[in-house]
């Protein structure tokens, strides 16, 4: 297996399993504040999980555009958010998170949560890589000093 196939299919793993705790902590406060009473019906639960399965693929599998060194780093993370987040709100709306019936506020509001914990998410990624290069660059200082 290639290497890039390997990363893609790590990053989709990753992105897949923090998919699953988010779905997880929020089934937890949403039980949480129903008091213990929080249920479903007509395979909402499945449609749900399904859901954050289909979200977790949509911000993994894109990874591979990091992949790409002659696209800049800019234009790699607009169109792997891009692709995350159309694929996000599209199974929002298909799933029934966003409701829609419920008036503009109902909407913008899930929306503008949805779209800011991706963000937030991507910039922890990429602190941690940014921190990532500048230890290794630092490792590669001392390397090339230290060598006669």
């Amino acid at each position: 297996m290639s290497t890039n196939l390997k990363s893609v299919l790590r990053n989709t793993l990753v992105a897949i399993g923090i998919s699953a705790i988010i779905f997880c902590i929020v089934g937890v406060a949403m039980d949480l504040g129903c008091k213990g009473n929080f249920s479903t019906s007509n395979y909402f639960f499945t449609k749900m999980a399904l859901g954050s399965l289909l979200i977790g693929l949509g911000f993994g599998l894109p990874t591979f555009l990091y992949e790409n060194d002659r696209l800049p780093l800019f234009l790699q993370s607009v169109l792997h958010m891009g692709i995350g987040c159309a694929v996000m709100l599209i199974s929002a709306f298909a799933v029934g998170w966003i409701p829609i019936s419920s008036g503009i506020y109902a909407v913008i509001f899930p929306l503008l949560g949805e779209l800011a914990i991706a963000l937030l998410i991507w910039l922890g990624f990429y602190l941690h890589n940014r921190k990532l290069v500048k230890t290794m660059n630092e490792q590669i200082s001392k390397r090339t000093k230290t060598e006669p």
